[in-house]
């Protein structure tokens, strides 16, 4: 029986969080394109979202968007949330910080493209920011020597976000393995575990045959390859 169908285009990016969310958890779920709901139907929706991915929960029949609340759906749903308070609210903060991240490595989501001072200043101090933050989170946490998790000794939802964005980054831009390497090692260490994962393992090799390096897609991808490049 089908649990879910989710909306998104043939690009990791935000389908991505999802996807290894749902593959790490064995669910059973269909990936359709984007477009059989955006922007025609998204309106009409019973909860209606600007734009995918979509979410559609097929026992309760009920849709589910924005990829951080998605996700927070589908930890509480397959019990990859933590229990504690403070460590159950940063997983959703952690979730939240993937999401602005994705935000500010397109430029506010393709907003305007990609200017070289601007690149030079997000990829050299604003990005490291933002690995330092994981880096020290994990630390906290007992994050180290290839054991631990980011809130501690079980996995949860938010080892999934972070591999979804560090680990998708790298892999599409190979440039940045040697930034997370230096400024986050025991995060690149924990990408690389969970993405050894063998539910997660299978379905990012199929991917990664499939459509190879791709990102974002479009002006935006183009954007980012040429600063990189």
């Amino acid at each position: 029986m089908l649990d879910y169908k989710l909306y998104y285009w043939d690009l990791p990016f935000r389908g991505n969080f999802i996807q290894l969310m749902l593959e790490e958890a064995g669910a059973q779920y269909e990936r359709h394109e984007a477009t059989e709901i955006y922007p025609d139907r998204s309106l009409k929706l019973h909860n209606p979202s600007m734009a995918p991915p979509y979410l559609y929960e097929c026992k309760s029949k009920t849709y589910y968007a924005q990829m951080p609340a998605c996700l927070m759906h589908l930890g509480r749903e397959y019990d990859y949330l933590p229990k504690r308070a403070e460590t159950h609210t940063l997983a959703l903060k952690t979730i939240l910080d993937c999401n602005d991240i994705l935000v500010e490595i397109t430029n506010w989501n393709g907003q305007v493209m990609w200017q070289k001072n601007d690149w030079e200043s997000f990829r050299h101090s604003r990005l490291p920011q933002w690995m330092q933050i994981f880096e020290k989170t994990g630390l906290d946490h007992g994050l180290k020597g290839g054991e631990g998790y980011l809130l501690g000794s079980q996995i949860s939802v938010a080892d999934i976000a972070t591999t979804a964005l560090f680990g998708t980054l790298v892999y599409s831009f190979p440039e940045f393995e040697d930034d997370l390497q230096q400024t986050a090692p025991h995060i690149a260490e924990l990408c690389q575990r969970i993405e050894a994962r063998p539910a997660i393992k299978s379905f990012l090799i199929k991917q990664r045959e499939e459509y190879g390096r791709g990102y974002c897609g479009g002006q935006i991808e183009r954007s980012l390859r040429k600063m990189i490049g």
